[in-house]
């Protein structure tokens, strides 16, 4: 059977709902070539048809990100027979990819561990700190290639990551929404990158005193209120230090207290002075800070920690900031502990195409009865809809990010022509 009429043939039906969806990879569709199948997102909802041109590799890099799906059988029957003979001119490249799986947890929190020995070392300004900062290089580096891999699985971060100081959860936490955010802004590959490099090292100046401080439920003595107003200036310093000659990257770090307004701190420069990737900065480093619990409370809800902080910025920040931040976490980002309509208690797990109806797991029942490894809930329908947050410990299981979010496949370089 030719391959054009053999993919009409697997496209005429939606999939059952229950049928297995394979996650898509870059190098399984090409811009301008028909699709050779329905595209779905996560809960096997419909988001294009068989046929439909991708219009350009801009376009098809967004479906990456969201994150699409095809029919599991579907591909690899494609992939077998496109793999028996050469294609048609035109044809989809539908030959079987070269895949390894990458567990986004997994991989976060063998980062998390890197970082918590090389944060230390910068902060001690010591002969280890160069060395030090190449760790904390490549974790950028690693983060940003995991929330391009599973957006999801990385926004559930602020609120699901644990273990380690709290300033290394922190500045992982804030990286990833920085990441995010100036993403959606359209930011330049190399801003992107040292913004993000400068989340995971903007309180390296404030190392030790910031653990205090996240249980000390008072107020600020006057040293430690120095060593808050000073610390941007002094982690500038001690990353020059380090080797860090990325000037952007430093100038984040300086700057990430700093407001429009000019009533941020060390050195309110003139508005002109001030970047934006520092303001998303200012801005992702808040609302991580309010959702993350403390030793003395709970963190707040991520929905009323968006109200909160959108409410509070005013004139402090470039007005897009805000815009942007609601579009990425929204009030129920993945991660957030919730309780149905249907009385349920489950976890958001990821996003869907309609709007503050995301997909749920249901881990405990409105009787109690415990599901270990969660039921899906689309909470579009009105039985299912999301009540309100809740706090993680409500929802009556234990939650293990690396089992939730499962291995990605990640396509490999073809390997290189003989000779």
């Amino acid at each position: 059977m030719a391959l054009s009429g053999f993919r009409a043939a697997l496209s005429r039906a939606m999939p059952d709902p229950a049928s297995a969806l394979r996650r898509l990879k870059p190098g399984d569709l090409r811009a301008g070539e028909p699709l050779p199948f329905d595209l779905y997102d996560g809960t096997g909802r419909r988001l294009a048809q068989a046929g439909v041109v991708i219009a350009d590799e801009a376009q098809l890099e967004r479906l990456f990100t969201r994150g699409i799906h095809c029919d599991a059988e579907r591909f690899a029957a494609l992939a077998d027979l496109a793999s028996q003979a050469p294609p048609a001119p035109g044809a989809p490249a539908m030959g079987r990819p070269r895949v390894s799986t990458v567990r986004p947890w997994r991989l976060l929190h063998a980062l998390r561990d890197g970082l918590e020995d090389a944060l230390p070392r910068i902060a001690g300004g010591g002969g280890e700190a160069a060395s030090a900062l190449e760790v904390v290089r490549q974790a950028g580096g690693e983060l940003q290639r995991l929330c391009a891999l599973d957006p999801d699985a990385l926004l559930a971060v602020p609120l699901l990551l644990e273990g380690g100081r709290y300033g290394t959860r922190h500045g992982i936490a804030t990286a990833v929404l920085v990441e995010f955010v100036l993403a959606r802004l359209d930011a330049p590959p190399s801003e992107r990158r040292s913004a993000v490099l400068a989340a995971l090292t903007m309180n390296v100046g404030m190392f030790d005193l910031q653990e205090s401080l996240y249980a000390q439920s008072g107020g600020l003595s006057p040293a430690q209120r120095q060593g808050v107003l000073a610390h941007p200036t002094l982690g500038v310093a001690l990353l020059r230090q380090a080797g860090v000659d990325d000037p952007l990257w430093l100038t984040i770090v300086g700057q990430h207290h700093e407001h429009l307004d000019g009533t941020g701190y060390p050195a309110q420069p003139d508005a002109s002075a001030l970047r934006l990737s520092s303001q998303t900065l200012m801005v992702a480093d808040r609302w991580c800070a309010m959702v993350a619990p403390r030793t003395y409370r709970h963190g707040a809800p991520p929905d009323q920690a968006l109200t909160l902080l959108l409410g509070r910025l005013g004139r402090q920040a470039d007005p897009r900031l805000g815009r942007m931040l609601s579009e990425v976490v929204g009030p129920t980002p993945p991660g957030t502990p919730v309780k149905l309509a249907s009385g349920e208690h489950g976890l958001v797990f990821r996003r869907s195409r309609t709007p503050g109806a995301p997909v749920v797991l249901a881990f405990r029942s409105a009787i109690g009865a415990v599901h270990p490894d969660g039921v899906r809930r689309a909470t579009d329908e009105a039985r299912l809809r999301i009540e309100h947050c809740l706090r993680r410990d409500e929802i009556g299981c234990p939650i293990d990010p690396e089992a939730l979010w499962e291995a990605v496949e990640v396509r490999e370089p073809d390997p290189p022509a003989p000779g």
